[in-house]
């Protein structure tokens, strides 16, 4: 197919209750390109987007078929527009997209244990993993071990009974279940309780960046260990019996 290429100003329109939106395409794709569909490179105000022209059902006024492209939330995020805006767009049909690169190549490897990560100065432990929580915190960096230990603590009271072990690389304080672990990261503390207790404590946890399971501790915030503890036994009480 040879290369063409489509410059028009849209307005952006939204795909009622579904929370997507899309451009309307000014001609016709099938006398175009023969087909009812196309792979297309295209740009909305410069932001480029590789997606498919279609016919989805939508009609313009006077009845006949209209192709359209969609418009992801975070392409308009970056362009910052939203539908009732009017964007720029480039459309390229029947160019071949770039060649894929070799995604499996690792970029960096570690100088001391000689493991290869796709990320630059990926965490790791150099050779074997920790076998003790105390071995865990001796192995981070100077200035977060007295937190580790703050909390590693504040667990180890609030669970007497619970038996302490290394699970995933991680601290874990075991009773019949997982109850609830740690780890250390560069900026935070992960606290994992499961997704039953930080939404238990969800109305304790506003100050805390959360996810399906996990709680973030910045390491510029004071640690909650009062919360910490009580986390720990409710977890004792719901997964440990």
């Amino acid at each position: 197919m040879d290369k063409k290429v489509y410059e028009f100003d849209a307005v952006i329109e939204p795909v009622p209750d579904k929370g997507g939106a899309y451009v309307r395409f000014p001609y016709d794709v099938r006398e175009e390109f023969g087909k009812g569909r196309v792979k297309a490179d295209v740009t909305f105000d410069a932001e480029p987007y590789r997606g498919s022209i279609v016919n989805m059902g939508v009609k313009h006024d006077d009845g006949s078929v209209c192709y359209i492209i969609g418009i992801r939330r975070d392409i308009r995020d970056r362009i910052k527009k939203q539908p009732g805006d009017t964007v720029a767009v480039t459309v390229t049909v029947g160019e071949e997209p770039p060649a894929k690169t070799d995604q499996t190549k690792k970029t960096w490897q570690c100088p001391e244990c000689g493991r290869t990560f796709k990320r630059a100065n990926q965490d790791h432990y150099c050779g074997q993993a920790p076998l003790t929580i105390e071995e865990y915190i001796a192995r981070q960096p100077e200035e977060v071990r007295p937190r580790l230990r703050q909390i590693h603590a504040a667990i180890k009271a609030a669970l007497p009974e619970a038996r302490e072990k290394i699970s995933w690389s991680m601290p874990t304080y075991w009773k019949k279940h997982n109850l609830i672990q740690f780890a250390a990261f560069k900026k935070h503390i992960g606290l994992y309780p499961g997704p039953e207790a930080v939404e238990a404590f969800a109305d304790r946890l506003t100050e805390y960046k959360t996810s399906k399971g996990t709680i973030q501790l910045p390491h510029d915030k004071p640690l909650p260990l009062e919360l910490i503890a009580d986390m720990a036994r409710w977890c004792e009480r719901e997964y440990g019996i």
